[in-house]
């Protein structure tokens, strides 16, 4: 093993748990430390130069001057991918051309478009726009945008104002892409066709995508190791045995021209693919295996993989921030950990054709019994769920993608590419590619509604589960008696987990999370395994709302089996928006609110006992359609008070103060974001809060929490923290002891996730 290479390799990917990347500044320093020791300490050589390869790169994306951009004027760039589009909004990644910024670097930025023009890929566009920050909503079990983001070198985020079109596509995967879509668009599979053929899976629905994780089958529609494989693999037999029989040759002229000849088809579909990341690591493997074929030199699987591995992370560092890059080389490793315990059976040993078949049959499913448990585990890790089906699915339409839809897919391409070129349209060919794929959909949707088709699991159940599994794996394989027992240690953390499902750890504590959901408000309390929600944040048009984005995976991540109660303050947008969509997804759910469309508990003020926390409804006493007119709820225990405000302001603050001290509590989540119509001095010094949590999104239009409403309450001597900045706040109670966690500073503290505050941000939402 090249040692070098392994120093480098592992000290890139643990970068994804560093708190900040190094300076620039370090690097020629760095680079000479490195290079003087290469020849003595090769591993610790790789390991320095990582670190200035990472410091270096790091600035070359991140140098970006959004001041220098004039709003008024337009900046020339060119559409890169259409991300989502819907009846109102385009959202696209646009890389500028001509800003000074991009002298260094190309500067990418993922832009929004209210009611844009038509749009295609590779366009060349003038556009007015509005820059801001990458920095997004973070929480637990939630969807990271802006680690996805950096992945992919995408460092400001920006809304539209105007655009003229400079200049069509002259690209020849986007024309080529431009004419098949509307036919493909016609026909049932067509996003799958698209997706197989040209990388685009922009035709694939939020339905489709839910089918395809639940059954494990992403990687089918990902071009990637296996079509790649498939594609070469085709390409080479074909043509060995075309020369071999029309022109015979001892020597290895024969081979080196169907090898060579493969390696360009596995190029050209990876051109045509976009060069996708998974498609750049497949086509780096396969060319490896073919230049050193070529000069006739033995090379191991796990060199060649390692050598992959290193060419990605020089082209590209971040690649690491990926789901993908993971989950490919996972696939990658247990494929060669399973070829290395039971290597391929050849010709001649046994000499039985049944035996030879049952053998490698056998392989196959020892390969897919492994890739569907590896990775189905860490598809739980990125995602937060396992599919019980992916073992089956993928056992049976492997290979019929590798026998039947990929060769019949490229094909048809190649044959409605030549037509196209004569002046024919052949079209009408892609139909029968698309009944190929037609046992593949009706397993999807037979397997979507399967009972445990999806099995959400929490963050400390799934690192348990992993403890657990390494735990029996080293106790099957030690054979030491006194290295199995401390072996059995790693179950430890499985069986505690069970315990406390079962309800028999201590129940003395309980948590509060105000969850990051931009300009809005949710929070969760959590006791046990029973969870109270109060407001939901906001819903944006059909497809977007935080409670399916943010509340949902949050609950599911903590392990919250039971939502009991949701309270909706009011009726505003960003408090209640996403009611529905919690109500859907916790059919037993107990409603308090004053919302007439939501029959319920009404708001009134009473006492009901929860978890054996004292949940107490203090206002309004009469309904009220505005902010005045918000649930304000106290919980409490016989050390800690927690209290709720909604959007109350001065009035119902005055309202209030009759309750006296029954309205002291130790944490208040602040009224109104943080509004100067709220937090009157005289409510201020009644409640006495300790700590105060301020609802507020980063960089919010409306400028929350005010600066003069921060000062009231630092003049009280109480704490504040604010959602936006810190993202997910959990406050944890035990007896009489508080303990604070933000996920920026202690449940995700790393690079990616810390505050990128460079651009404008007129809303955050």
């Amino acid at each position: 093993m090249n040692r070098f290479m392994f120093g480098f390799c592992v000290t890139i990917l643990s970068a994804m748990l560093w708190p900040s990347l190094p300076t620039a500044q370090l690097t020629p320093i760095l680079v000479v430390i490195g290079v003087l020791i290469l020849k003595r300490a090769p591993l610790i050589s790789g390991v320095v130069l990582a670190v200035a390869w990472s410091a270096f790169y790091a600035q070359l994306v991140f140098s970006w001057d959004d001041q220098s951009i004039d709003l008024g004027q337009p900046v020339t760039g060119e559409i890169i991918s259409l991300v989502n589009q819907n009846s109102d909004w385009v959202s696209m990644d646009f890389r500028l051309l001509d800003h000074n910024s991009t002298n260094s670097w190309p500067k990418k930025i993922r832009l929004s478009w209210k009611k844009a023009p038509k749009l295609a890929q590779g366009e060349i566009w003038g556009l007015v726009i509005k820059p801001k920050p990458i920095t997004s909503v973070l929480n637990q079990g939630g969807y990271n945008q802006q680690k996805l983001l950096l992945s992919r070198h995408i460092i400001s985020k920006g809304n539209v104002i105007s655009g003229e079109r400079i200049k069509a596509s002259d690209s020849l995967r986007n024309k080529l892409l431009q004419t098949l879509k509307p036919t493909l668009e016609t026909l049932a599979n067509g996003d799958l066709i698209l997706a197989l053929l040209l990388g685009d899976r922009s035709l694939l629905d939020a339905e489709r995508w839910h089918a395809l994780r639940v059954t494990g089958a992403g990687h089918l529609v990902a071009i990637s190791g296996l079509h790649l494989s498939v594609v070469g693999a085709w390409v080479f037999v074909t043509l060995s045995k075309f020369l071999n029989l029309i022109s015979p040759c001892v020597g290895r002229r024969n081979l080196m021209l169907a090898a060579a000849s493969s390696a360009v088809a596995c190029c050209i579909y990876a051109y045509l693919a976009g060069f996708a990341l998974p498609t750049i690591r497949a086509l780096t493997m396969l060319l490896l295996l073919v230049f050193l074929t070529l000069l006739n030199r033995y090379s191991s699987s796990w060199e060649r993989l390692l050598f992959a591995l290193f060419l990605i992370l020089v082209i590209d560092p971040f690649s690491c921030l990926s789901a993908g890059f993971w989950l490919s080389f996972s696939a990658l490793s247990i494929i060669l950990l399973t070829l290395q315990a039971r290597p391929i059976p050849v010709a001649d040993e046994p000499s039985s054709l049944h035996k030879r078949v049952w053998l490698k049959l056998s392989l196959f499913w020892a390969i897919q019994w492994r890739l569907s448990l590896g990775l189905g585990l860490l598809q739980a890790v990125l995602f937060g769920g396992l599919t019980l089906y992916g073992i089956l699915f993928n056992f049976i339409f492997v290979p019929w993608f590798s026998l039947l839809v990929i060769p019949a897919a490229i094909f048809t391409f190649v044959i409605w590419g030549l037509g196209l070129t004569a002046g024919f349209n052949l079209s009408v060919l892609f139909e029968l590619v698309d009944k190929t794929l037609w046992p593949v959909t009706q397993a999807l949707d037979l397997f979507v509604v399967l009972p445990g088709a999806w099995l959400p699991i929490s963050d400390h159940m799934m690192l348990a589960l992993f403890f657990l599994l390494c735990g029996l794996w080293l106790m099957a394989k030690l054979k030491s008696v006194q290295w199995k027992i401390i072996s059995s240690l790693l179950l430890l953390p499985f069986i505690l987990s069970l315990m406390f499902r079962w309800g028999l750890a201590s129940k003395d504590h309980w948590q509060v999370h105000l969850l990051d959901v931009g300009q809005g408000l949710s929070v969760v309390i959590e006791r046990g395994q029973h969870g109270l929600i109060y407001d939901t944040g906001a819903r944006y048009g059909q497809t977007f709302s935080y409670a399916e984005r943010v509340v949902v995976p949050f609950i599911r991540a903590r392990g919250i089996t039971e939502v009991d109660y949701l309270v909706l303050s009011h009726g505003d947008n960003d408090h209640a928006g996403g009611a529905s969509r919690l109500i859907s997804a916790f059919p037993e759910v107990k409603l308090m609110t004053d919302i007439p469309e939501y029959a319920g508990i009404n708001c009134r003020p009473k006492t009901i006992i929860w978890q054996r926390l004292r949940v107490e409804i203090l206002a309004p006493d009469v309904i009220e359609k505005s902010n005045n007119g918000s649930c304000v709820v106290k919980v409490s225990d016989e050390y800690h008070q927690v209290l709720l405000t909604g959007d109350i302001e001065s009035r119902a603050e005055h309202a209030l103060l009759g309750l006296g001290d029954k309205l002291n509590s130790e944490l208040l989540v602040a009224p109104h974001h943080g509004s100067r119509t709220s937090s009157t001095s005289e409510f201020i010094r009644l409640v006495s809060p300790e700590l105060v949590l301020f609802p507020s999104g980063f960089n919010n239009r409306y400028g929350f929490p005010k600066p003069d409403v921060l000062r009231r309450y630092q003049d009280h001597g109480s704490e504040h923290l604010i959602s936006g900045r810190e993202g997910q706040i959990s406050v944890i109670f035990n007896r009489g002891e508080r303990d604070i966690r933000t996920y920026r500073a202690n449940l995700a503290p790393f690079w990616y996730n810390r505050l990128f505050e460079f651009g404008q941000n007129d809303n955050p939402e």
